[in-house]
């Protein structure tokens, strides 16, 4: 607060003492000699009391500065807060006021505070329990979630390091003392390959009552982001180069499978459909289905072409990508339930089997 303090030394030195002003604090003290006779004992202190005073006019002066001061501040602030956050230009401007991030696993606020307790995490997933208080007129239950939440790369909200994928988040319980405290489970199902170490930043904004109706209600105003370090911690994890002799039906032709991944989480199935026109697979029912093959015998079916069959997902995502003049369909699909990988002895990719060891 430098620059404040020398605007506070500039306001001293401008005020000066109006050359009347002996006059008018003289009528005063008369006044109140006349109307209490006890105070003509004290007319040697009259310096005393005028310096007295002039310091309440300086003070007064400092005080109305002060809340002028104090109310620009608030309106950098406003201005600021959501550029300070993507590190932009604004964040010399916050500094100079004093206002300073810190990279920890908890991000406070007056109005909400979150705190990281626990990550899980593998090749393509990220599991994050948060822990939220909120003031205490706020009662946590399953329709509060937020407007918008994400994951980026990094340790900032930035709208170009953005993580594809399938993202939730869920209320997985309230406090039963204290129901403005709830603890939420936020997930991420990601395509892209994320180095161990590296930075990535969950965001939250607007905590909403039933964000996604009409009849929505927005609780607390308000940004707020947790960076963590990407480390994954799942030892039970799967990962087969394909063949060439590993090929299954894809829509009346056939695909290549390059790459399968499998954790207690989910699974990861990279194929060439090169021999599909590439402008129809937008259209087109691209869904591969999938089982796993249990050691006791039975079969778990994660995808399948009969609708009417529930597979094991909760979530994920299709992409494609182009290299060369072959494409590639990656399908990234999130278990329902975890299951003990050591238990899956196979892995049905259509009429494909890929045996796991």
């Amino acid at each position: 607060m430098k620059k404040f303090d020398k605007k506070m030394k500039k306001l001293f030195k401008k005020i000066e003492v109006p050359a009347s002003y002996d006059e008018k604090v003289d009528k005063i003290l008369l006044g109140i000699m006349k109307k209490e006779p006890v105070l003509e004992k004290r007319r040697n202190s009259s310096p005393l009391i005028r310096l007295a005073v002039f310091l309440l006019c300086i003070f007064c002066a400092v005080s109305l500065y002060t809340i002028d001061a104090n109310a620009n501040i608030f309106a950098v602030f406003k201005e600021t807060i959501m550029d300070f956050l993507g590190r932009g230009s604004a964040q010399d401007d916050m500094e100079e006021l004093g206002v300073e991030s810190e990279r920890q696993s908890v991000e406070s606020k007056p109005d909400l505070m979150m705190e990281l307790q626990e990550s899980v995490m593998d090749s393509h997933s990220i599991y994050l329990l948060v822990k939220m208080t909120a003031p205490p007129d706020i009662r946590f239950e399953e329709k509060i979630l937020f407007d918008y939440f994400c994951f980026c790369k990094g340790s900032n909200y930035n709208v170009n390091q953005l993580l594809g994928g399938s993202i939730s988040c869920e209320l997985l319980e309230v406090s039963e003392d204290r129901p403005n405290i709830a603890t939420y489970v936020v997930s991420l199902v990601f395509d892209e390959v994320l180095e161990e170490g590296s930075e990535v930043t969950v965001c939250f904004k607007d905590l909403t009552r039933d964000p996604y109706s009409s009849a929505s209600e927005l609780l607390i105003d308000g940004v707020w982001s947790l960076t963590f370090f990407y480390h994954p911690t799942v030892t039970d994890h799967v990962e087969i180069e394909g063949t060439p002799d590993m090929v299954f039906p894809f829509i009346n032709t056939t695909a290549e499978l390059k790459k399968l991944e499998l954790s207690p989480f989910g699974i990861l199935v990279c194929a060439d459909v090169s021999n599909f026109p590439s402008d129809e697979l937008g259209v087109s029912d691209t869904n591969i289905a999938i089982r796993l093959k249990m050691i006791d015998g039975s079969e778990l079916t994660v995808v399948s072409h009969d609708t009417e069959k529930q597979g094991y997902v909760q979530g994920g995502s299709i992409s494609f990508s182009d290299e060369g003049e072959r494409t590639y369909e990656q399908v990234n699909l999130e278990f329902t339930n975890m299951i003990n990988v050591g238990k899956v002895v196979g892995v049905y990719i259509e009429d494909l089997y890929v045996p796991v060891k």
